[in-house]
């Protein structure tokens, strides 16, 4: 297999430094933007370029592993790769590995405003969007936070935005492939419940409920995460 590991909201790859460093033949994605580039500002053109860099690097046997942002690519990715208006092989990939996911991620609107008026008055970045990081353990923390802070408000916005934008409750049903679904039990912005619905709804997938997981549980609790990736890809084969 062939791990593909994407990003959440604001963030670059080097969130995933526990899981590239325990699984073999991982490559874990910037999305443009994320610092070099253009940020794309939906989900839907994330996942084309997501599935057209798969196929540049000839990537096969892919298990997509989204984390929150991240999760909404790869859940769009595979909808894409199964339409009739695409030319991308969709025998390239295998599995889904969802991480603080949803079927719509709604961000609340008051914080989508106060992002805005920030950027619009070159305000510094706010200490609150580092939050959800308090419990990683150093250096990843510090290493986290500041690539997050280094691509700045706007692109947090963007991310968001595109979050928000973010809504496939009613195709998740034709997603056929197998998928883990995995979620801290302490996550306040992707809650169990949304987890519940895909599990509910998705023809082939298992679910994990991390305890004292928050919403960055696969960089917090590693060793437990990385052990429930392993277990489903040890099933599949």
């Amino acid at each position: 297999m062939t791990f593909v590991f994407l990003h959440g909201s604001g963030c670059t790859n080097n969130v995933w430094a526990h899981q590239v460093s325990f699984f073999n033949n991982s490559v874990a994605l910037n999305f443009p933007g994320h610092p070099d580039g253009e940020v794309l500002c939906d989900v839907k053109s994330i996942a084309h370029w997501v599935l057209n860099t798969v196929e540049q690097e000839d990537l096969t046997d892919v298990v997509l592993v989204g984390h929150s942002l991240g999760s909404a690519v790869a859940m769009q990715a595979v909808l894409l790769a199964s339409s009739e208006s695409t030319t991308f092989d969709s025998s390239r990939l295998k599995a889904l590995v969802l991480i603080g996911a949803g079927a719509k991620l709604k961000v609340m609107p008051q914080l989508l405003t106060s992002l805005a008026t920030l950027i619009e008055e070159c305000g510094a970045f706010p200490d609150y969007l580092l939050a959800s990081n308090q419990q990683l353990q150093e250096p990843l923390r510090t290493e986290v936070n500041s690539a997050i802070v280094k691509n700045g408000a706007a692109v947090m916005l963007k991310d968001f935005t595109a979050c928000d934008n973010f809504d496939v409750m009613r195709e998740i049903g034709s997603i056929k492939l197998p998928v883990q679904l995995i979620v801290g039990d302490k996550d306040i912005m992707t809650p169990v419940k949304y987890s519940e619905y895909l599990l509910a709804n998705l023809p082939s997938a298992q679910l994990e409920v991390i305890d004292a997981g928050t919403h960055m549980v696969f960089a917090e609790q590693y060793d437990k995460v990385n052990a429930c990736i392993q277990r489903f890809v040890d099933g599949l084969a």
